[in-house]
C-alpha cells in the first residue's frame, strides 16, 4: 500500500515531538475521511497504529478526523502501551532469571529499542530477543532446556514461552556474516547501531521490511548521538559489506522521517528501492501479495515462499548488500548439501 505524504508527518510529528514546524500538520486539517481511512490502514500495515496516536494532540485544533478512525488510534496506542509494559516486565524477569544463573544476556531489538523513542510505550513489539556472548549460548540453552515450548531454530537460536510471551535467544548479535573481531564490541552504541541496520537490511533482502524497523534504526541514530564514534560506525559498516545499504537507509530517514543519519558514501541518494520494498509487504512483509497465505501453510511451503521472495528480491541485495548477499547464498547451499548428505 503507497504510503501518503501525510502518513510521514505524522509519524515524523510522533517521533519528533515539538520539533516538527507548524506548516507540516497545518495541511492535514482539510484531509478528508478517505484520506484519514488510508492513514489508519498505513499504520496497521506497517504496525505503527501506537505511535500514531501520539501525534494526534499535536494537530491543529480545527483537524476533522472521522470518529473511528480517532477511537480506532487512540486504543490502539493504549493496546500498545499496555503490551508494552507487560512485555518489558516479562524481559527484565527472563534476563534476571538468567542472570542469577551467573549468565550475561543482552536484551536487544524491541524491548531495548523502544528506550530510544519519546515515549518507550508508543514502539510495539512481538517477542523478546536475548543475545548470550560465547559459551554462554550452550549454557543458556542446558539451563533453558525445561522452559515451556523449548523449540530449536534452523539459524541456530532456540526459543521458547515465558508468561505466554516468545523469548527468541541468539548466539549471533549481528546479522552479518563477518567474524566478530572486524566488528564493534558487544555492548556498545556502534554495536546497537549496527545489530539494528543489519537487522533491517536482512529483511529487506529477504521477505520485505516495514517502517518500524527504519524507525528503529532512525531512533538509535538520535538517541546515542554524541555517545557513537561515527568513524567507528562507519568502518564498520564499510567492514560488513554495508556501506552501500546504510547509505540508502540513512536517506530514506532523512527523507522521510526528518531525522539526520551518517552517510557513509557522503550523500543522500534516491530512496525510491526501498520506499517500495516498504510498500509493498509492510511489516517484515507480511502484507505482501500471497505471504499471508504461505504463512498459513506447511514448514515446506512457507521455507519455499521465503526463497522465492529471496529470490525475487536479488537485484535489490546484489546492488545494495553484494558481499553479504553472496555469503548468504553460499551458506544455504552449504547447508542444504550438508542435510542430503
Amino acid at each position: 500500500m503507497r504510503l501518503p505524504d501525510e502518513f510521514f508527518r505524522l509519524l515524523r510529528v510522533a517521533l519528533s515531538p515539538g520539533v516538527s514546524a507548524e506548516a507540516d500538520l497545518s495541511s492535514l486539517a482539510s484531509l478528508d475521511e478517505a484520506c484519514w481511512r488510508r492513514i489508519a490502514a498505513c499504520a496497521k500495515e506497517q504496525s505503527v497504529t501506537g505511535m500514531l496516536g501520539y501525534a494526534l494532540e499535536s494537530l491543529p485544533e480545527n483537524t476533522r478526523i472521522p470518529d473511528d478512525v480517532l477511537y480506532y488510534l487512540l486504543s490502539e496506542q493504549e493496546i500498545t502501551a499496555r503490551a508494552v509494559r507487560k512485555k518489558q516486565a516479562v524481559s527484565k524477569a527472563v534476563a534476571e532469571y538468567f542472570e542469577k544463573k551467573g549468565l550475561h544476556p543482552i536484551i536487544m531489538k524491541g524491548p531495548a529499542t523502544a528506550a530510544f523513542y519519546p515515549a518507550p510505550l508508543m514502539r510495539s513489539f512481538g517477542d523478546i530477543d536475548l543475545y548470550f556472548p560465547g559459551n554462554e549460548f550452550r549454557e543458556a540453552r542446558t539451563i533453558a532446556s525445561g522452559m515451556t515450548g523449548i523449540e530449536d531454530a534452523g539459524d541456530g537460536s532456540f526459543h521458547f514461552n515465558w508468561e505466554y510471551v516468545d523469548v527468541d535467544v541468539h548466539s549471533r548479535y549481528f546479522d552479518v556474516h563477518r567474524p566478530d573481531k572486524d566488528l564493534p564490541a558487544v555492548p556498545s552504541p556502534e554495536a546497537t547501531i549496527l545489530m539494528l541496520s543489519a537487522h533491517a537490511m536482512k529483511h529487506a533482502c529477504g521477505t520485505g521490511i516495514g517502517i518500524r524497523q527504519i524507525c528503529d534504526v532512525a531512533m538509535a541514530f538520535r538517541s546515542l548521538e554524541g555517545r557513537y564514534d561515527v568513524k567507528c560506525v562507519e568502518e564498520a559498516f564499510r567492514k560488513a559489506g554495508m556501506a552501500r545499504w546504510q547509505t540508502l537507509l540513512s536517506s530514506f530517514i532523512i527523507n522521510h522521517l526528518g531525522i539526520q543519519a551518517p552517510l557513509p558514501k557522503g550523500k543522500t541518494v534516491p530512496d525510491t528501492p526501498l520506499l517500495k520494498i516498504v510498500e509493498e509487504g509492510g511489516n517484515f512483509g507480511h502484507h505482501a501479495s500471497g505471504r499471508k497465505e504461505a504463512l498459513g501453510k506447511s514448514t515446506a511451503k512457507r521455507k519455499a515462499d521465503t526463497v522465492k521472495r529471496f529470490l525475487k528480491r536479488l537485484p535489490f541485495s546484489l546492488k545494495y548488500a553484494p558481499s553479504e548477499t553472496l555469503r548468504n547464498v553460499a551458506s544455504l547451499t552449504v547447508g542444504n548439501f550438508k542435510k542430503k548428505a
